[in-house]
């Protein structure tokens, strides 16, 4: 009975640690915050988005220019013309200043808009991925790393890079199929 217990033990002792890290490697985590910023396809939300930026501030600074001449010829008129015609362009100045301000605006809003839509789009992506990923290699959890409120994860567990290397596999094949 003694021999029994001892080999108990020792079995326990040995497969114990296996047993338990095992256990660990099926809570796992994944940031979506560098996946987004890794990945093809979230590189590619941030070209559109870094290339729309600069197309909507072109035409602002178009405009901003333009504002600027108004202002600056108002100032050198100022002394030469009559109240009455200095009052109105100040009048059409501030009409286009504040159509200016409205269009700064409406292009913050609208960058807004789209990065939220890449955004979403790349997550109901990640979604898909994640779930078949947790279902093939049988993880129990897998978190994200800045929403779970994880302050430390070690580098064994964050299987970030295998889910960019699979969102960027799946996404090469779909432009394949295409």
């Amino acid at each position: 009975m003694k021999n029994i217990i001892l080999i108990a033990a020792i079995f326990t002792m040995l497969f114990l640690p296996f047993t338990l890290r095992s256990q660990t490697q099926n809570i796992v985590y994944v940031d979506l915050q560098r996946v987004m910023l890794e990945s093809e396809k979230g590189k590619e939300a941030k070209k559109a988005l870094t290339s729309e930026a600069e197309r909507l501030k072109k035409n602002l600074d178009g405009k901003q220019e333009e504002l600027q001449k108004m202002k600056d010829t108002i100032e050198k008129q100022g002394a030469t013309i009559n109240p009455d015609a200095r009052a109105e362009k100040e009048k059409q100045y501030q009409i286009k200043l504040k159509d200016y301000q409205r269009l700064y605006n409406d292009y913050q809003g609208e960058l807004q808009q789209k990065d939220m839509e890449f955004t979403q789009k790349i997550v109901k992506d990640l979604e898909e991925i994640i779930k078949n990923m947790g279902e093939k290699e049988k993880y129990m959890l897998i978190l994200e790393k800045n929403q779970a409120g994880i302050l430390y994860g070690a580098p064994a567990v964050d299987i970030t890079n295998k889910v960019i290397n699979l969102y960027n596999e799946a996404a090469k094949k779909k432009t394949i199929k295409k």
